[in-house]
Formats: structure tokens, C-alpha cells, sequence
């Protein structure tokens, strides 16, 4: 079974996710959620305007799972004819920690039970940004979980407009692993 969830900011830019059908047969398969914002306007967004104070951690690497994605999308992006992204260890911290929150709170979206979401993670990293993009993956009894996640982000539009898009300049996946299996796959682009 493989959830996936795509989310793009450039500041109050809406986000739109499509749905794909779920077997009934028990075998894995691939579901999109979805999920639609209006845009808001700004005076109602005072979140996005404050900087809450910034969590104090280092950049982190890749594990080996991480770096398997990370690979698969610059392969992707480099036959697309676009630069590869750099990697960011900052943006692999806040998206690991949103990995773990996920498996740990079993849900999957973009914004966490308490309301908070990427741009709340950005900002409370600290993190300079002037554009974001965001995919989720979740899946379990697949074999290789990393290069299905990322296969069925090729094939979805939403998904595959944040792997292409050519304004990103880095990106950072995090991924955690349950105890009973399931794994949490995050994915931040950033343009600086």
C-alpha cells in the first residue's frame, strides 16, 4: 500500500492534491490524497509573517534510504535535461522530524494534528527560503519502499510538477521506518 501527497508554496500560492482509486484486492497500490486550500490573504496569515524562534540542531546526512531518493530524483531531473538539485541538510532535518511525526502520531499529510505545517517547520528551522514545494510518500509491504515512492511520484502530475519544476535549487528527503513497517517518506524542495 503507497500514499502520496504533493504540496507547493511560493509564499500563499494554493495547494491542490488529486486522488487516484484504492484496490480492493489487498495487493499494494498507489493512492493519492487530496486536499485543497483556497489562498488565503495575508492579514489572516500572520504565521507565515513571524519568525518563531529557531530551533537550534546541525544539518544532517543523508542515510542511506534518503540518498537512494535523493539520486532517483536528480537521475530523473538530469534526464529531463534540468540541473540537479543540491542536497540540504537542514531541510533534511525538518523533513525527517516530519517523517517521524507522522509514523509516530499515525497520520499522513502535509499539516501535523496540532495545525502546524511546512512553512510553520521552515520558519521554526530558520531556514531562508523564497520558494517551497513538499511531497509525502507512505507505504508498507513493499520491497523496496524508496523506489516505489518515488516511481509513483513520476506519475502524478502534482508530484512530478515539484520534482521538475526548474526554480528549485535544493531539496533533502526524510524518511522513518515504523516497528511495525510502515514507512514515511518527506521530501522539501527549496529555492534560496
Amino acid at each position: 500500500m503507497l500514499f502520496l501527497c504533493s504540496l507547493s508554496f511560493t509564499f500563499l500560492a494554493a495547494t491542490t492534491v488529486e486522488s487516484l482509486g484504492q484496490s480492493s484486492s489487498g495487493r499494494p497500490v498507489a493512492r493519492l490524497i487530496t486536499a485543497s486550500r483556497q489562498p488565503v490573504q495575508p492579514q489572516m496569515q500572520h504565521r507565515v509573517y513571524t519568525r518563531p524562534a529557531v530551533i537550534a540542531s546541525a544539518p544532517v546526512s543523508a542515510n542511506s534510504l534518503e540518498r537512494q531518493a535523493f539520486d532517483l530524483i536528480n537521475a530523473a531531473r538530469t534526464k529531463n535535461h534540468l540541473p540537479p538539485l543540491a542536497w540540504d541538510g537542514d531541510l533534511c532535518r525538518v523533513a525527517r522530524a516530519h517523517s517521524e511525526n507522522m509514523g509516530r502520531r499515525n497520520f499522513f499529510d502535509h499539516e501535523a494534528p496540532d495545525g502546524s505545517d511546512l512553512l510553520d517547520r521552515i520558519n521554526a528551522s530558520g531556514i531562508v527560503w523564497r520558494s517551497l514545494g513538499e511531497n509525502i510518500a507512505y507505504n508498507e509491504g513493499q520491497v523496496d519502499p524508496v523506489r516505489v515512492a518515488v516511481e509513483q511520484w513520476m506519475k502524478s502530475p502534482k508530484h512530478l510538477g515539484n520534482i521538475m519544476r526548474g526554480k528549485y535549487t535544493h531539496t533533502a528527503v526524510g524518511i522513518a521506518r515504523t516497528t511495525d513497517g510502515r514507512v514515511y517518506l518527506t521530501q522539501i524542495f527549496m529555492m534560496r
